[in-house]
């Protein structure tokens, strides 16, 4: 999981960031409960080294193309300072290395007329190509910046309207998601959406949104229930059930340890209910910083699962040998 993301995760998670992209965290199956489940850490910038509180605010102004004032509380969550700006409708934050103070992470709102008008046109035609009738009108950017990219510093944007969102870097589109009204559900795709859920979970699901994500190997309805908690995501070409997640699943196991060892033995009786894909031979390797675990077998489809304390699952997706899921 990429750093970017990660961050994301632990800002929505932690509550110290609220924005429109928390929802395509959760179309996309990003699991933020475990982060959730830690305390964050509260200061003021007067706690923290002047170069630092310097150095974010210095990184956020240039992403911001002016000055930018921030506010007093400071949260601190696993060695990452996040800091924010004063301006609510900014949305600003800079995450900071608490050891090094170097600047990892940088974020902002910026008005619709600094985006990138090469950016704001990728943007439409990949909206069109998911809803051409729709007309689509931008009303905020993000830009972000991360440090912390191998290649070297990655800017990127999040252009945003009513009902959509557009996640890009540089000329290259990472995923488009378009909302629906309840009047403009697909019918169709919302009873598949109980019916497989029920199956999976063994209890109702209560549709609250309803949106189309695409990325370049991904075309699914992405159904979630109230406040995120619960989702499947349902392929547009095939109907297939490509990912479910319940973050209110419970259940009893042993006191074990959950490790990459018996990973694989606590996930086999839902992969074989929900998916009926057969772990037998696969190997669990733990995403750092999430309660999840990748499991993978030569020549067999990828599964990613999420557990909770109880070593229950509440999450698990699959993707193919071919990396398509639509």
């Amino acid at each position: 999981m990429k750093t970017g993301k990660w961050l994301l995760a632990v800002v929505v998670a932690t509550g110290v960031l609220l924005t429109p992209y928390s929802e395509v965290t959760a179309a996309q199956g990003g699991s933020v409960q475990g982060i959730a489940a830690k305390k964050s850490e509260a200061k003021k910038l007067a706690d923290l080294d002047t170069k630092i509180v310097e150095a974010a605010k210095k990184s956020l102004s240039q992403l911001a193309g002016e000055d930018v004032e921030l506010i007093d509380s400071v949260s601190i969550y696993d060695t990452r300072i996040f800091i924010r700006t004063k301006e609510k409708e900014d949305n600003g934050y800079a995450v900071v290395d608490q050891k090094t103070g170097k600047v990892l992470f940088v974020s902002i709102y910026v008005s619709k007329d600094k985006a990138d008008p090469k950016q704001v046109e990728l943007a439409m035609k990949n909206l069109k190509e998911i809803d051409a009738g729709q007309t689509f009108e931008v009303e905020k950017v993000m830009k972000m910046l991360s440090y912390e990219d191998k290649a070297g510093e990655g800017a990127s944007a999040s252009i945003q309207g009513k009902n959509f969102n557009v996640m890009l870097s540089g000329d290259k589109v990472e995923f488009a998601s378009v909302s629906y009204p309840k009047s403009e559900w697909n019918a169709d795709i919302k009873k598949k959406a109980e019916l497989e859920f029920k199956a999976a979970m063994g209890r109702t699901k209560e549709v609250a949104s309803m949106t189309r994500y695409k990325d370049k190997g991904r075309d699914v309805w992405s159904v979630l229930g109230k406040n995120g908690q619960t989702s499947i995501n349902i392929g547009v070409k095939t109907g297939k059930v490509w990912s479910v997640s319940d973050y209110q699943a419970t259940g009893k196991t042993d006191k074990k340890a959950l490790t990459e060892k018996n990973a694989v033995s606590y996930a086999a009786a839902f992969a074989k209910k929900v998916f009926n894909i057969d772990l037998k031979g696969y190997t669990a390797k733990k995403v750092p910083n999430f309660p999840v675990y990748e499991m993978t077998k030569k020549g067999a489809p990828m599964v990613e699962v999420d557990f909770n304390s109880d070593k229950i699952v509440t999450s698990m997706s699959i993707k193919p040998v071919n990396g398509i899921r639509n």
